[in-house]
């Protein structure tokens, strides 16, 4: 029995090791000829050395069985044993020929084998995926490749949902497993300059929900201090670009550029520097004019009692300076430091009589001043007085001294001295110049000129004493 056992156990490998060698060489023609890749081969060898080592357990299974059994049973199972060893040999062969026969599927997810190849009876990627168990996310690439063959290679990337920031905008790109943070950029348009900056490696893998930021660089001149810089600076606004050169701004220095603008190449930026400065000088106070009267003086003449002095006052004003130059002044304190000294100028009110004139056999009158003066003639008569008009009949311009009268009883150039009888009222000297109708028709002496309305008004028409001087 035990002879027996171990001729069927050595009989079945011999048989076995053949048929594997026969299965080897059969794969690696069929592998050959179908130009599987190494894994799908080794599949069919895997295959292989299952079924060889099933035929071996079942061998040694029959052979511990035919210990208990008679001579004729065992020439029964003896049969059948060879039997069942031709049988697993023409199925595992059929099996070898049928695997180098078939179409094999492959799918790989990111770069990663989903499931080892298996034989497919469909060209639909649909239908491949579904059997190799992959589900599908929105955006995600499905790439499939038919061989030669007929084999297919089906492969899945996993969509990538990426930010892009540059130049003030965010743009969404859809990438794919695989891609670069260069895919990235490249697909959304942006270029990145020498002197630019990337927040991540642009050779770097992309993830979902990745945000990639350009940073750009400007070069801008500033001037300030009396000093002009040109230097490259980061995107910012302009107050950024001034911290990045290292210009400080005080609390009322400002730049001719909006602090929160953005900057851009080629700008240029001026900062203004603004400081204080305390001045002082000196001003005059006018002096005024006082008068007062005294009876001490004629009526009429005026006289100075003290001369005027301006008096002087100090002021402080701040002054408010951009870049060295004023542009704001503002009086801060005030002080008279010299009180200014009035001029006083004395009137006189006090009144002269003339005398009245009488025939004296010296022929003189004393006037106002009591000075005497030699007449040739009195006359007396009723005069008034005006006050309009401009140039007198003898072309002189009309003023105060300046009388009508009648060239035919007083001649034009005749000087004269008018006073009323009672020397309250004293016209003084004058000359005969101009002439009117009421002094033509004789209905008046003469008609005295005055400045003003109000004179004339105080004059009236009264008698009066005129003399012809000599």
């Amino acid at each position: 029995m035990q002879i027996f056992r171990s001729f069927v156990l050595k009989r079945a490998i011999v048989e076995l090791k053949s048929i594997a060698a026969r299965f080897r060489e059969s794969l690696r023609g069929a592998a050959n000829r179908l130009r599987l890749p190494f894994r799908r081969a080794g599949d069919v060898r895997l295959s292989v050395r299952r079924g060889r080592d099933a035929a071996v357990r079942f061998a040694e299974n029959l052979a511990g069985r035919l210990k208990a059994m008679d001579e004729e049973r065992k020439a029964r199972y003896k049969r059948q044993a060879v039997s069942l060893l031709v049988i697993g040999c023409i199925a595992g062969g059929t099996a070898a020929a049928t695997a180098a026969a078939a179409k094999w599927g492959y799918v790989a997810r990111d770069g990663r084998a989903v499931r080892p190849s298996f034989i497919i009876n469909t060209s639909s990627t649909g239908a491949i995926l579904e059997k190799a168990g992959v589900s599908l996310a929105k955006d995600d690439l499905v790439q499939a490749r038919t061989e030669s063959s007929g084999n297919i290679d089906v492969t899945v990337k996993t969509a990538k949902h990426v930010k892009v920031e540059a130049d003030g905008k965010t743009q969404p790109v859809l990438l794919h497993y695989g891609d670069t943070v260069s895919d990235a950029l490249q697909k959304a348009g942006v270029a990145v300059g020498e002197n630019d900056a990337v927040n991540v490696l642009r050779m770097a893998k992309v993830w979902d929900g990745m945000t990639i930021k350009v940073l750009r660089k400007y070069t801008v001149s500033v001037t300030a201090d009396g000093k002009t810089v040109r230097s490259p600076v980061w995107e910012g606004s302009v107050s950024s670009a001034l911290q990045q050169l290292s210009v400080a701004l005080g609390p009322e220095d400002s730049p001719d550029v909006n602090p929160d603008a953005a900057v851009a190449e080629g700008m240029s930026i001026k900062v203004s520097r603004v400081t204080y400065r305390d001045v002082t000088a000196t001003e005059p106070i006018p002096f005024q004019t006082v008068t007062q009267k005294d009876s001490t003086l004629a009526a009429g003449k005026k006289s100075v009692k003290t001369d005027g002095q301006n008096g002087v006052k100090t002021v402080v004003s701040r002054q408010k300076l951009s870049d060295g130059k004023v542009v704001q002044s503002t009086v801060v304190k005030t002080e008279i430091t010299k009180q200014p000294v009035s001029r006083v100028v004395a009137v006189g009110t006090k009144r002269i009589r003339s005398a009245s004139a009488a025939a004296r056999a010296d022929g003189t009158l004393i006037d106002r001043n009591g000075r005497p003066v030699r007449y040739k003639k009195l006359l007396r008569g009723r005069c008034t007085a005006y006050y309009a008009g401009t140039t007198t009949a003898t072309g002189l311009p009309a003023a105060y001294g300046r009388v009508a009268v009648n060239p035919n009883v007083i001649p034009y150039g005749t000087r004269l001295y008018i006073c009323s009888p009672d020397g309250r009222l004293v016209y003084g000297y004058a000359v005969a110049a101009d002439t009117g109708g009421a002094a033509m028709s004789n209905a008046i002496l003469a008609d005295l000129y005055y400045p003003s309305y109000e004179q004339c008004v105080r004059v009236g028409s009264r008698t009066m004493n005129v003399y012809l001087l000599g």
